[in-house]
């Protein structure tokens, strides 16, 4: 479930929407499968209430710093940097945004 919310969170679809975009192949490397092979994905509701109850908000603060500590280890220094302030005047409890490489015109 944790890869999945990873998932989401990287398409930035809803739960529903997540969900139904998976391919087989993303279902089998995610191991939605039952023991007989057949294919067994959560519902959108299922995900939802591991993010909100399991993780919590401070759970999911801590999954986007260790991913974003992740790709600033896989990057060199000078390409990638974290983020976490609020952008675009958006109303946000709090933004991790990660970016690798600078952009030039």
């Amino acid at each position: 479930m944790t890869k999945l919310f990873i998932v989401k969170c990287f398409r930035n679809l809803s739960f529903d929407k997540t969900i139904s975009s998976l391919t087989e192949e993303e279902a089998i490397l995610l191991s939605f499968y039952d023991e007989t092979g057949h294919i067994k994905l959560p519902s959108g509701g299922t995900l939802h209430h591991f993010v909100k109850y399991r993780f919590g908000e401070e759970g999911v603060n801590d999954i986007m710093m260790l991913l974003g500590e992740i790709f600033l280890k896989l990057s060199s220094a000078k390409e990638a940097k974290i983020d976490s302030t609020p952008h675009y005047g958006c109303k946000m409890d709090k933004a991790h945004i990660t970016i690798v490489r600078t952009y030039t015109k």
